[in-house]
């Protein structure tokens, strides 16, 4: 039975607290759990959760929707990096060195309320929004104007690419050398590069949006629906390459989520392997980026050599903005508050022109010249929870996630009463990365320069949606008239 609803405990969630009691244990009887026993906290904040927070419990029924990706990142966060950090202490990366262990305490206590507040935040939103959300089944079909999109958005797309890479020359020059890729991110921005970044994203949202459209024209059979939403996968893949996995990997979670709701819903089982197997692959790709090599250089036994357990440990504690990166923001300040003076740079640091007088103190400014001395890299992404902290102590976490837990259960709400596989797409995608990685400037780039085809969409949706009302109601007032 559950506190909050008092209906017994889904199988799925007594299954889910097994395994984190299970990882409780695992982290208590590891070797460096002595060292770091504040640690198990987190553990302890994911199980409570699932107890006695049903809206936040892993949905068996919806395996990939905005809830469950976030807790899915918590979880990785709390409960993976945690049990790593018993067996492997926690990783150096890029810091040039490893905060004290009181510092360490205070950004996992930092971490976990601003987690409990998220969770909290989005409980009380949920309970407040009650039964007003409808199953994307039991919801309309797409507005038929929008599918005079796909061609202008895909001239669109295939120009953004063009004006990025030059041609498909520059694009397999780019797609096969990582050094390359060095080479055009330390050059000065373009503004045909600077359009490209803009317009490139349209290509892939094109390909969505034909395949939303076609799902609702075609018949269900399963051999063409398999076919073309696997040519789909590979034509967002080659739009959406870039080094820069997320990039990547974003879009294919949407169609995943959009195919699971509308077309047949993927097993939890199968979610949870897939997951698996896209950490591993964009581990090894992580490797193969930093590499000097050629893609034709590339061997069995350079990918063999370079997978190593530290390694491994060092991206999902880099990857997950694990407790050393917010510890050392906090200890390296010591004590000093900004009191919101980064957070608006932070938010308007990618735009261009407009955040660039900004950029020296923002988050990522501050976090990255506490690293490397100067303020010419910025590569190391500012955790929300240590910039929040920075800014308005414990009141800034606290109020910063409860927000983020609010807009969250919007998203979800979106979600879920999506009428066609693309708007699904649209909010997965939205959702994704307002949660990950947990950074203010992160968020707000992929805001400014990949959802430019997700607003537009939308607008138009609105458009036509309103000038088919419009004409409806003057052919009502005509008929009307014409029987006086």
């Amino acid at each position: 039975m559950t506190a909050v609803t008092n209906r017994p405990m889904p199988r799925a969630t007594l299954w889910v607290l097994a395994i984190n009691a299970i990882a409780l244990i695992g982290f208590v009887c590891a070797p460096a759990a002595q060292e770091y026993p504040l640690a198990v906290v987190g553990i302890v904040a994911f199980l409570f959760v699932q107890a006695f927070l049903p809206a936040c419990r892993i949905r068996v029924t919806a395996p990939v929707c905005p809830a469950n990706i976030a807790q899915g990142y918590y979880w990785i966060q709390l409960v993976l990096v945690t049990v790593l950090v018993g067996y492997f202490g926690f990783s150096q990366g890029a810091l040039p060195y490893l905060p004290s262990k009181g510092a360490i305490n205070l950004a996992i206590v930092v971490h976990v309320v601003g987690y409990l507040s998220f969770c909290i935040a989005y409980q009380c939103s949920s309970r407040v929004a009650g039964g007003r959300t409808l199953w994307s089944a039991e919801a309309s079909g797409s507005v038929p104007g929008t599918a005079y999109l796909i061609v202008p958005f895909a001239v669109l797309g295939v120009l953004g690419l063009l004006l990025t890479h030059g041609g498909p020359a520059g694009f397999i020059e780019y797609v096969s050398s990582p050094i390359e890729q060095r080479l055009r991110a330390e050059a000065a921005t373009t503004p045909q590069a600077a359009a490209g970044s803009f317009l490139k994203h349209f290509l892939g949202f094109a390909v969505v949006l034909a395949w939303s459209w076609w799902l609702g024209k075609a018949p269900r059979r399963k051999v063409s629906i398999i076919a073309v939403t696997a040519g789909v996968v590979i034509v967002l893949l080659v739009a959406n390459f870039n080094y820069n996995r997320g990039t990547m990997l974003g879009p294919l979670v949407g169609l995943t989520a959009a195919f699971s709701v509308h077309v047949w819903r993927i097993p939890f089982k199968g979610v949870v392997l897939a997951g698996a197997l896209a950490l591993s692959l964009a581990f090894v790709f992580g490797l193969y980026r930093s590499t000097n090599l050629d893609i034709t250089e590339l061997s069995a036994s350079a990918i063999a050599d370079a997978w190593n357990t530290e390694g491994v440990v060092d991206f999902m504690q880099i990857y997950a903005s694990a407790p050393p990166m917010s510890a050392y923001l906090i200890e390296s300040l010591e004590d000093e508050f900004f009191y919101g003076k980064t957070l608006l740079p932070s938010l308007v640091y990618p735009v261009p022109v407009l955040g660039k007088p900004y950029r020296d103190i923002s988050g990522p400014g501050i976090f990255n010249e506490l690293i490397y001395g100067d303020t010419n890299s910025l590569d190391q992404i500012i955790p929300l929870d240590g910039e929040l902290y920075i800014n308005f102590h414990f009141a800034g976490v606290v109020l910063g996630y409860v927000l983020l837990g609010c807009f969250l259960a919007w998203l979800q709400r979106k979600f879920l009463a999506a009428p066609n596989p693309l708007e699904s797409y649209a909010w997965l995608m939205m959702a994704l990365w307002t949660v990950f990685p947990g950074s203010l400037a992160v968020t707000s780039q992929i805001y400014v320069y990949s959802f430019w085809p997700i607003y537009v969409y939308f607008v138009v949706k609105r458009f036509w949606s309103w000038s088919s009302a419009m004409t409806g109601n003057r052919d009502q007032t005509a008929v009307k008239y014409s029987f006086r």
